[in-house]
């Protein structure tokens, strides 16, 4: 009887009812996207300096298309350890304004996906704004966020979870490659969900029906330009100073005493005195700023 306890359970191998009828969730096209940029942050001024695009149709790569672009501004040594592109590389390439209508087409009609895809689309996004073209207003599925809610084990960087996933042998950090892998871990997720009967794609983890910035809005003046606005965050960030900020969120807006700890993609990260939690903002609702002069007591990052 002792040794029939010390044995252990028999596995169990999961229910599946779904895997052999059609998969809904391969009806729609997307467009999975990636970058390799000057550095992190395109709300102070990174840039694009690659792009690179797989358009998938009925779960399989139909088109593809890669590029390298003159963001017109230094690499940071950071990205050029990542990515291996140098400036020598870039300088001589056309600017993304001048190859952003043969990269456009891709998006049509599909929906947009990236791992991490706040990173990607902060880009996408702020740069159209810059070149006075309208946001894609495309939906948005985040493989990151895909991950996370199917695997609690982790870690979810693409390259471990492709290995992991078994679609990986080597990762280069390039922007095609890491579209193409990206791809690659989609297809893997939208197969597992479907098993599990989650075949509306609006109900997936990590997607949302747009994934727009509201970056040069009316409520705008010349003296808070949302440029204005990131480089003083930025400057308190530096200064371990305080911030009062009028934040928009839904249908109000309030002022609220915010410590900084660093900007990500387009939000800021930092402790909120009102809620006293940590917690993220949104650059674009961030309408006005001012510096407080005197700190309550030091609050540092956690680790």
């Amino acid at each position: 009887m002792i040794e029939m306890l010390r044995q252990s359970p028999v596995e169990r191998t999961p229910l599946d009812l779904f895997s052999s009828l059609p998969n809904p969730l391969l009806t729609r096209p997307f467009a999975v996207i990636d970058f390799e940029t000057t550095g992190l942050y395109p709300a102070v001024g990174d840039e694009i300096c690659e792009v690179g695009v797989v358009r998938m149709e009925n779960g399989e790569i139909v088109q593809e298309y890669s590029r390298l672009v003159n963001p017109c501004r230094p690499m940071d040594p950071a990205a050029i350890q990542v990515s291996g592109i140098t400036m020598e590389m870039v300088e001589v390439e056309p600017k993304f304004e001048e190859i952003v209508d043969d990269y456009l087409p891709y998006f049509q009609d599909a929906v947009i996906v990236a791992h991490n895809a706040e990173f990607d689309m902060a880009f996408l996004q702020s740069k159209l704004v810059k070149m006075k073209r309208p946001q894609l207003p495309n939906a948005v599925l985040d493989t990151l966020e895909l991950a996370r809610a199917f695997d609690e084990t982790g870690p979810y960087t693409l390259g471990i979870l492709a290995n992991r996933m078994g679609v990986l042998d080597k990762q280069i950090h390039r922007a095609l490659e890491d579209a193409r892998m990206a791809a690659h871990v989609l297809r893997r997720f939208l197969d597992e969900y479907h098993k599990r009967g989650q075949d509306e794609l609006s109900r997936l983890p990590g997607f949302r029906n747009s994934y727009q910035f509201s970056i040069d809005g009316p409520e705008r003046g010349e003296d808070n330009s949302f440029e204005s606005v990131v480089e003083s965050i930025r400057k308190a960030i530096e200064a371990k100073q305080d911030l009062e900020i009028s934040y928009t969120g839904g249908r109000n807006t309030s002022w609220r005493r915010v410590t900084p700890w660093q900007i990500k993609g387009m939000s800021l990260r930092g402790y909120c005195h009102l809620r006293q939690e940590e917690r993220d903002f949104r650059l674009d609702r961030i309408i006005e700023c001012h510096t407080v002069l005197e700190n309550p007591g030091p609050l540092s990052l956690p680790l």
